[in-house]
């Protein structure tokens, strides 16, 4: 089974010397262009598998790119004075001799993006190295709501599996808005045993405050929902900002659905990146950033590009409807401060 990877090789960075590793805290360097590859996955289509760490013999010696032997090696973790980045270091069998020579250009081969892009011709310091060992999941979920979940629409909220492309959505900035495009995934029980990560964020009646939501939330763990409140402004100079259903969890109300079975997740795409209200929520809707992209279907996904081509592009910037803050730390930070001093995460605006 094919799996795409976005990121960068090694000639596309400073890091041009074969004796230099990615693996040195502290090293730095910049990435001057982005790729993408395509690797065969014959034994599993989820995961991207590793190596040995003993030994560093591949897991999986079917998993190959060109022909050759391809593996996962570690993951760096880096930092361009502001943001931090996730970013997994590949290595190829390039000459099919069955060892990932050291120092060859076999080793940190290519640089495959977790999340976040970092940007080309910035500086990048490695902050922390961890070596995988084992597979790593390359499956995800695009940020979406469990079926079931009311839209507000101008005549009315409506269950969002009886919603349509062309079909209108009221959203917070731009009034009601017309559906683009509209998909699904289905996730059944063995699914969400295997991969438990990708069960749902049960965010309970009013745990946001101001009686928000009116009921019940059901959404995807990377699903953004909007918090609005005086710590926000103070820790990141804006009123509201967009953080994954996950980080939420701990917050009174808000929890993992740990006996989901099956689950149906959908998600609206419209012209531009909007806040729509879900159980009267504010959340957004599909995010056009690369990492949400990665995650749809192949055929899903030419639909989506036929209907907005820009996307195709590598150099397309999306433009979020609020600030999404990239700091892991400072998101933990303003949620312990809101759950600390007990204040809502969203004031009445």
């Amino acid at each position: 089974m094919p799996i795409n990877i976005y990121g960068a090789f090694r000639t596309d960075t400073t890091m041009t010397d074969n004796t230099a590793t990615f693996a040195t805290l502290g090293a730095t360097f910049q990435i001057s262009q982005y790729n993408q590859i395509t690797i065969d996955d014959g034994a599993d289509g989820s995961a991207i598998e590793g190596d040995n760490i003993v030994n560093e013999s591949p897991n999986d010696p079917t998993q190959t790119y060109l022909g050759e032997v391809f593996i996962w090696d570690y993951t760096i973790e880096v930092n361009d004075g502001v943001n931090t980045y996730q970013i997994g270091v590949m290595d190829w069998d390039e000459n099919g001799d069955g060892d990932f020579d050291f120092p060859t250009a076999e080793q940190g081969y290519f640089l495959g993006f977790i999340g976040d892009v970092p940007p080309l011709n910035t500086t990048l310091t490695v902050g922390s190295v961890v070596d995988n060992g084992a597979n790593i999941d390359v499956d995800t979920v695009v940020p979406c709501f469990c079926a079931g979940t009311l839209i507000d629409t101008p005549t009315g909220p409506r269950a969002i599996e009886t919603l349509s492309t062309g079909d209108k959505v009221v959203t917070l900035d731009h009034g009601p808005q017309v559906i683009r495009w509209i998909g699904s995934r289905t996730l059944d029980a063995s699914e969400l045993a295997r991969k438990p990560r990708l069960r749902p964020i049960r965010i309970a009646a009013g745990s946001l405050g101001s009686g928000l939501p009116r009921r019940d939330l059901l959404v995807s763990p990377q699903h953004r929902m909007l918090i609005r409140s005086n710590i926000a402004i103070r820790m990141f100079d804006s009123e509201e900002v967009l953080v994954p259903a996950h980080k939420l969890v701990g917050i009174s109300g808000i929890t993992v659905e740990e006996d989901a079975q099956n689950v149906v997740y959908h998600h609206m795409l419209f012209d531009r990146h909007e806040i729509v209200l879900a159980e009267g929520a504010p959340s957004e809707s599909l995010f056009t950033g690369q990492q949400a992209l990665k995650a749809i279907h192949p055929e899903a996904l030419v639909e989506i590009v036929a209907l907005f081509p820009e996307l195709a592009s590598q150099d397309h910037q999306p433009v979020a409807a609020r600030q999404i803050p990239r700091q892991g730390r400072k998101i933990h930070s303003l949620l312990r401060r809101h759950k600390k001093n007990d204040i809502a995460l969203i004031r009445p605006s």
